[in-house]
């Protein structure tokens, strides 16, 4: 551990602390009067430095608040200004040159939201019930925008898939969605029921995820088939 420490006030606090000390014993120490006096102006010098520095830092930060308290008032009464200006240009035959004059770009056309992307990322679960619960991931999935799943299911048998249920698109504390299948057969204990998920905003549809075929083993467990997915006990 040095003897002279890091944090500089602590540097400061060590020269202040000594040089009353070894100008007291500078002869029994091996010092001579003159290096002490040396010593003290330079910690004297030192300290006010660091007061300076100091108070340099408060100013600083009391500088940036009022820097960031007029700016906030600043750009919050130019986007009232530039609530007015929108509104007077759209009364007009020629907004476009409003917004010229004005130096703002003038609002972008509305795009309509797509369709939420191909859900993946399945996590398959068996619940104690023996009910079957999905979950997955969906790119541009947020529940705010409309996105909503489509869960499509095929039981042994039948030839086509048939919608059983949906579910919301995502929220902003789980970013995934889920599905629980209560109304599963013990017909499907052998061959297996399959699932396809599909995303969709209004009439928009998205691409469907991949089939998944979920098969009971010995009515304990399950073996779950499909592409990029996990299975959960």
């Amino acid at each position: 551990m040095p003897i002279i420490p890091n944090p500089k006030v602590e540097q400061l606090q060590f020269c202040e602390s000594h040089w009353p000390i070894w100008q007291a014993q500078a002869a029994a120490i091996g010092l001579t009067a003159g290096q002490v006096t040396a010593f003290k102006t330079l910690t004297t010098s030192a300290r006010a430095a660091y007061d300076a520095a100091q108070n340099a830092k408060q100013a600083a930060r009391a500088a940036i608040t009022a820097q960031n308290a007029a700016l906030a008032q600043a750009t919050a009464n130019a986007a009232d200004l530039i609530r007015v200006i929108k509104g007077f240009a759209e009364l007009t035959s020629n907004p476009n040159a409003i917004y010229s004059l004005a130096q703002i770009p003038p609002p972008a056309t509305p795009v309509p939201a797509s369709a939420p992307g191909k859900p993946e990322n399945f996590l398959v679960t068996l619940e104690p019930s023996g009910a079957i619960t999905l979950t997955w991931d969906a790119a541009n999935s947020a529940a705010g925008t409309g996105a909503f799943f489509n869960i499509s299911r095929k039981l042994p048998g039948q030839t086509a898939f048939t919608i059983v249920g949906g579910s919301p698109g995502s929220t902003a504390e789980t970013r995934r969605m889920t599905f629980t299948d209560y109304t599963i057969p013990t017909t499907a204990a052998q061959t297996g029921a399959q699932y396809i998920v599909q995303g969709r905003r209004g009439t928009m549809m998205g691409a469907p995820g991949d089939a998944i075929t979920v098969q009971f083993v010995d009515g304990m467990g399950m073996n779950v088939v499909g592409s990029g997915l996990k299975m959960a006990a």
